[in-house]
């Protein structure tokens, strides 16, 4: 079950870095979710295109709607940067939440970054709970290999007790499906 879940992760992020990078061998069929996501990296990034945030938009949108995993998270960033839309942190973290839960690591790690800010705004018990699920989001991202996730579990587990880092380590782990130890992959 491990290598399944490990293995699945693997696969989902290298496709995520191949569409990403526009780097897929030229005979792989592209849906037309994953064209729509390639033409909103292009008008997102200037790529060849005049840099147009609006035109991004509607592309990822189209492709997110299509359960694009990385479309929906570029879509999450440009509704939280504001960029071509106007700013709404609620909408970007619906399409945040939606990629992170399909397993996009960027995803995870700032639907982890956006928990952890909810939380120094709460009362207790509410903070409680905001850092405990910022750290599993984090905790997940850090299992595929993000390279700011690790840094900003540590330093969330810094003001958490025990028994949140060791709830947040559970929950990683019920959300693979693999048992993780919170804190042991340094």
């Amino acid at each position: 079950m491990a290598i399944m879940a490990l293995s699945f992760f693997r696969r989902l992020i290298s496709r995520a870095e191949t569409v990403a990078a526009g780097t897929l061998p030229a005979n792989t069929p592209l849906s037309d979710a994953e064209m729509l996501c390639r033409q909103g990296l292009k008008f997102a990034n200037g790529d060849g295109v005049a840099r147009d945030y609006k035109q991004a938009v509607d592309c990822y949108q189209k492709a997110a709607n299509e359960n694009h995993i990385e479309a929906q998270y570029q879509l999450g960033l440009l509704y939280w940067q504001g960029r071509g839309v106007p700013r709404n942190e609620a909408i970007a973290l619906q399409w945040l939440r939606r990629a992170a839960e399909q397993g996009h690591a960027g995803a995870q790690y700032q639907v982890g970054l956006r928990r952890h800010r909810a939380g120094k705004s709460c009362p207790e018990p509410e903070a409680s709970e905001c850092r405990v699920e910022a750290f599993k989001w984090l905790q997940l991202a850090v299992v595929q290999g993000h390279h700011e996730a690790r840094t900003s579990r540590e330093f969330l587990a810094l003001d958490m007790t025990r028994e949140e880092v060791a709830e947040g380590g559970r929950r990683a782990g019920a959300f693979t499906g693999v048992a993780h130890t919170p804190m042991d992959e340094r």
